[in-house]
């Protein structure tokens, strides 16, 4: 449904700033009821995948306050501008159980239109990095702490309920949600996106750690918005239009879950599957003895992402132009038998995402499976 025409039926919430004049609040009201979404799919924070129906339950999580922020990278301004757009607007949030809270992050790298001014603020939120007041030495380093006592702090119970954290990427992902495995209203929410538009896609953290530096995991809740391809200080028209439409029905759902929760008992929720891919590694690009990048994407795989790659397939074309260089997968290790060959369907995603050349990582890989969720239902 529209939720722009439901959000513009109810009165004009009160407007205040929050924070260093760059973050506006939107208060809640009562006694208002969302009509029902479609069917879709869930889960909640910080376990690995592998549950089976019977493990999946709903998140308990009543949704008081959310955060959505945009300029974690100064350049990526579709989320700037749209993140302004909203501080502008608040009759988009008018009605709903919660809070609604704006917030533009480094806004020294807005200034300067680029990713950021000393260090990739979107690795600055873990919690030993938070924690560690010898940690402030760069504007990132110190922003985040910042950041973290507005948003957080981290692992405490005054933490945000839900961040959703507005990115672009050069790499042609579409919309890519980004969350941590265990999170339940995440896995909820991308599933509630994905009824409404397919190509939607549901990413997990690398699985095999138990916090990430990643402004979301701030919150109790938390998701990066991946939106591409769109090129750097560009605000690309349609995946503006795309954004804030899949923005506007995550917080539909969220107004739907904290319904099913006020209700005795809870619910009604549905059992659904949501498609993941999970981070697996990084693979760098080809490289001479110096060091230096000696192959490019190849052209057969730029602009697949999240498209299976096979053993053999062109990966990479060398600097001569001509030479094909094919997709192997990781050798075993010393203590390891061939058999343990990664031999796995894998599936490349961020191919060539032109701001990690400088992180040695021409494309991601993650292995693809379906895991149960509970959707509440309207």
């Amino acid at each position: 449904f529209e939720i722009e025409t439901f959000c513009k039926k109810h009165a004009l919430l009160r407007v205040f700033p929050v924070f260093l004049n760059l973050s506006v609040s939107f208060q809640p009201q009562s006694d208002v009821r969302l009509p029902s979404l479609p069917n879709s799919r869930c889960r909640s924070r910080s376990t690995v995948h592998a549950m089976s129906s019977t493990d999946s339950a709903p998140c308990s999580t009543k949704i008081k306050r959310v955060f959505i922020t945009g300029a974690t990278h100064g350049n990526e301004s579709c989320g700037v501008v749209l993140v302004k757009h909203f501080m502008k607007t608040p009759e988009l949030f008018s009605g709903f159980s919660f809070e609604t809270k704006m917030l533009l992050t480094n806004v020294a790298s807005i200034a300067s239109n680029s990713r950021y001014v000393e260090e990739d603020m979107n690795r600055c939120f873990l919690q030993k990095d938070l924690d560690d007041p010898d940690k402030n030495t760069t504007v990132e380093s110190r922003r985040a702490k910042e950041l973290n006592a507005v948003l957080g702090p981290k692992g405490s119970a005054d933490a945000a309920d839900l961040i959703i954290d507005l990115h672009n990427t050069t790499a042609d992902t579409g919309v890519a949600l980004m969350m941590a495995p265990g999170d339940e209203l995440s896995h909820a929410i991308a599933s509630a996106l994905i009824a409404l538009d397919p190509s939607v896609r549901a990413c997990n953290w690398n699985a095999g750690q138990t916090d990430w530096p990643m402004l979301p995991t701030v919150g109790k809740h938390g998701m990066t918005f991946e939106v591409g391809a769109v090129p750097w200080g560009v605000v690309d028209g349609a995946v503006y239009q795309k954004t804030r439409r899949l923005v506007l029905a995550s917080l539909a759902y969220v107004e739907a879950h904290n319904a099913a929760l006020a209700r005795e008992p809870t619910g009604p929720w549905q059992l659904a599957s949501v498609q993941i891919h999970e981070f697996v590694r990084a693979v760098d690009y080809p490289r001479d003895s110096a060091g230096e990048i000696s192959g490019m994407i190849h052209p057969r795989l730029q602009g697949k992402d999240f498209t299976p790659i096979r053993r053999g397939e062109a990966a990479f074309l060398s600097v001569d132009g001509e030479t094909t260089i094919p997709f192997t997968p990781k050798r075993p290790l010393p203590d390891e038998s061939e058999d343990e060959l990664e031999e796995e369907q894998l599936y490349p995603f961020f191919i060539n995402e032109a701001a990690y050349y400088e992180k040695k990582i021409a494309f991601s890989l993650a292995r693809r499976f379906a895991r149960p969720v509970q959707v509440a239902q309207g």
